[in-house]
């Protein structure tokens, strides 16, 4: 089946589809600083760069489902929590507008909980309306990560829609897999990772693992960027974009009590 993508980043959930035996044929993203890794990853995709607001209807290929994943930052309850009065989370209804012109099979949608908030509940309640009035039968759940063989506490809001005229109605499946720990997963990466240069900087083509180094920066008081700990045998907190809030490897530099670590394509927490 032939799906396209909405703000595709670095083409995560893409990956997802096309290992499940689907095929991204097309996907939008408007970051340019993301664009060179999703081609270099994603070598038969075509990668439009335009922002959404500029695609027109027509423009999108015919496909059988659309997925995407308009972004998070108004909803997150590590940012202002905006919501729809945030720019950025007004972009749902331009996922929704090009869905209703186009009608595929299926949609999927996914964002942060934050979303569940009760500030949110108005606006939530309407995107619901809006998904169900283009034409489909919608479910919701959220789910966590952790679940599903990922060693990270990561939860996430999924928006899944059947076209109406299909008579199907999608069915979050109840299996929940065993926890898998950090050691277990990344263990193996405990004697190769290096710490970044000053100011945090890249090792490059020094790192004896391509990418692994950890940060060496100080506390950071902000919400969610804090340093927090876990241990081997447990799952990572969300792992955000930053590395500041990672904590730390054995080996790093002392930094008083807690320090930072991040690989950053493998991202872990282990105990002082």
């Amino acid at each position: 089946m032939n799906v396209v993508s909405f703000f595709a980043g670095a083409g995560g959930l893409d990956l997802g589809f096309e290992q499940a035996g689907f095929n991204v044929i097309w996907a939008n993203e408007y970051d340019k600083k993301i664009w060179e890794t999703y081609e270099k990853n994603h070598l038969d995709t075509i990668l439009d760069k335009r922002s959404i607001l500029k695609i027109k209807e027509e423009e999108v290929p015919e496909c059988d489902g659309i997925i995407g994943r308009p972004p998070c930052q108004s909803w997150s309850e590590a940012g202002a929590l905006r919501g729809i009065n945030d720019k950025r989370g007004q972009l749902f209804f331009d996922f929704i507008r090009i869905l209703k012109a186009k009608r595929p099979k299926f949609f999927l949608a996914e964002n942060v909980s934050g979303m569940l908030f009760p500030r949110h509940e108005k606006a939530l309640q309407n995107i619901k309306r809006m998904f169900k009035d283009a034409g489909y039968v919608l479910s919701v759940q959220l789910l966590n990560a952790s679940d599903y063989n990922v060693p990270q506490d990561r939860k996430r809001v999924f928006f899944i829609g059947m076209r109406k005229d299909l008579c199907i109605h999608f069915k979050f499946s109840n299996k929940i897999f065993p926890k898998v720990s950090l050691k277990e997963t990344i263990g193996d990466l405990m004697e190769n990772a290096l710490p970044a240069l000053d100011k945090n900087k890249t090792n490059g083509m020094t790192c004896k693992v391509p990418n692994h180094e950890y940060m060496i920066g100080g506390f950071s008081s902000i919400f969610m960027s804090r340093n927090r700990v876990r241990s081997w045998d447990e799952q990572s907190f969300t792992i955000q974009a930053s590395g500041r809030h990672a904590p730390i490897h054995p080996q790093a530099p002392k930094l008083g009590k807690i320090k930072e670590f991040l690989f950053q394509k493998r991202s872990i927490y282990i105990e002082d």
